[in-house]
């Protein structure tokens, strides 16, 4: 049936008029602003959440070293263990005046037993602090003087003789004159730690070693010229230090970021920094991040912890089986190295000292106690040092030494009755239970793993150019 054109216009006006209002009522329903906003919300939230985990890691791993130095700090210059191991205020020396053994280690990880330690905390936001050394007459001593970024300087006899001397630790912001007869040493934060070492050569030479020990000391400028008397100070107590692992680590960091001088092509990153609320231009508050944020820097925790370990555990390329690292001390930009070293301890520039470390055999085989070992070093193969040489054993899983039935700790060019053989040459017999022949140049290993160390104080140029290396560890 054909309808009529006017019929047919009618009912195309009607059906049009229905789409029209079909539409006006769905552009009422959809909201574009409403759409345009939760996108907003959903950009932000994801922009905020990235960047706490992508910034946050960065700024875990370089905040790292800072947390964990004034983290210590805090804990050796107050009270905040009943037994604890180690106290000392701000601007003095702590002693040990003995060698370190299985019960006296206290934090030191995989310590040395060749010299006795001395370390101290320092603040010199006020004023310099002077450090006189006593004359050694030759016996070797060194002083770490390592800043909040875990970097070093060294006084003592490679560096600035055996003489009696005066130094001077001073901040970069310090403006004043120094007695002539003392040697300043800029330091590029105002907070640090020293760690020194004076050497014993043998039980009857612990009297010397340590009287020269007590002759090293420390005394801010003011003191030392005499403007004011020396004030006992009581001992204080207070709640242990340990940011690492939460959010307090951003926030203990952003108080500290603002103490510190700005580094030398630093700036980009700590504005990064700034832009997720740690840097040292805003004021970090937990309590105002957003669920994204909080999320994304507790990410970064965690993943940063974990970049931390894999890096300490990380095997150093080796050879013999001896892994010999020489990046320590000075760090640049390498954040993650610099964590990793930090977690493992701090150490002395290579040209102060090395430290070769093994834990596997000449085969690749971890090394176990319930095995016997021997390295020899032929004649010209003995370490080339300008200072001296020792080797010790520490169990695996602990850095620790294992108490033994010599109390023998460390065995080295200084340790009295060593046989050399005909030709000059030197072995070291490694076992864990006493030889039968007790003449041989025996150390005491752990009964279970174990690692080893070899110090080379003062070593050679051929030493840091890797012309020597030590022998292998042979499984006998």
């Amino acid at each position: 049936m054909r309808y009529p054109a006017k019929q047919t216009t009618q009912w195309l006006k009607l059906v049009l008029g229905s789409l029209i209002l079909f539409f006006i009522a769905a552009l009422m329903l959809f909201n574009p602003a409403s759409l345009i906003t939760s996108q907003q919300a959903k950009n932000d939230a994801l922009i905020a959440g990235s960047m706490a985990y992508h910034v946050g890691v960065s700024a875990y791993l370089y905040g790292y070293p800072i947390i964990e130095m004034t983290s210590q700090m805090h804990n050796e210059t107050h009270l905040v263990e009943e037994d604890q191991a180690v106290y000392a205020p701000v601007n003095k020396l702590y002693r040990l005046s003995h060698l370190i053994n299985p019960q006296t280690a206290g934090n030191l990880r995989a310590p040395n037993s060749d010299t006795l330690y001395f370390h101290g905390w320092y603040d010199i936001t006020q004023e310099p602090l002077i450090i006189h050394t006593p004359d050694t007459k030759g016996r070797y001593f060194t002083i770490a003087i390592t800043n909040l970024y875990a970097e070093v300087v060294h006084i003592g006899r490679r560096t600035t003789g055996t003489k009696e001397r005066l130094f001077a630790l001073v901040s970069p912001t310090w403006s004043g004159t120094l007695p002539d007869n003392v040697t300043p040493i800029i330091t590029e934060t105002s907070k640090g730690w020293l760690l020194g070492r004076m050497l014993v050569t043998g039980p009857d030479d612990f009297a010397r070693a340590n009287s020269l020990m007590e002759q090293i000391w420390l005394k801010p400028l003011a003191k030392f010229n005499g403007q004011q008397g020396d004030k006992t100070v009581g001992k204080i107590k207070a709640d242990k230090h340990d940011f690492k692992g939460s959010l307090s680590f951003f926030a203990e960091l952003n108080r500290t970021l603002k103490t510190l001088p700005l580094r030398a092509g630093e700036a980009a990153l700590l504005a990064q920094f700034d832009e997720i609320g740690v840097g040292p231009n805003v004021t970090f508050d937990a309590d105002l991040l957003t669920p994204p944020q909080r999320k994304g820097l507790e990410h970064a925790i965690k993943d940063a912890e974990d970049i931390i370990q894999a890096s300490v555990q990380r095997t150093i390329k080796s050879t013999n089986g001896w892994m010999i690292s020489k990046d320590i001390g000075v760090y640049g930009y390498r954040y993650m190295h610099r964590a990793s070293v930090v977690k493992g301890g701090y150490g002395n520039l290579p040209e102060e000292s090395l430290y070769p470390a093994a834990v596997f055999d000449e085969n690749g085989n971890l090394l176990n106690g319930s095995d016997r070992f021997r390295v020899h070093f032929n004649p010209e193969q003995l370490p080339p040092v300008d200072g001296f040489w020792s080797l010790s054993a520490y169990k695996l899983e602990d850095a620790q030494f294992e108490p033994n039935s010599i109390d023998r700790y460390s065995i080295g060019n200084l340790t009295k009755g060593l046989t050399y053989n005909e030709l000059g040459g030197l072995t070291l017999d490694l076992q864990h239970e006493m030889p039968a022949d007790t003449s041989t140049n025996w150390l005491p290993i752990p009964k279970g793993h174990f690692m080893l160390v070899m110090r080379l104080y003062e070593p050679k140029q051929n030493v840091l150019d890797n012309q020597w290396i030590p022998p292998s560890i042979e499984r006998l």
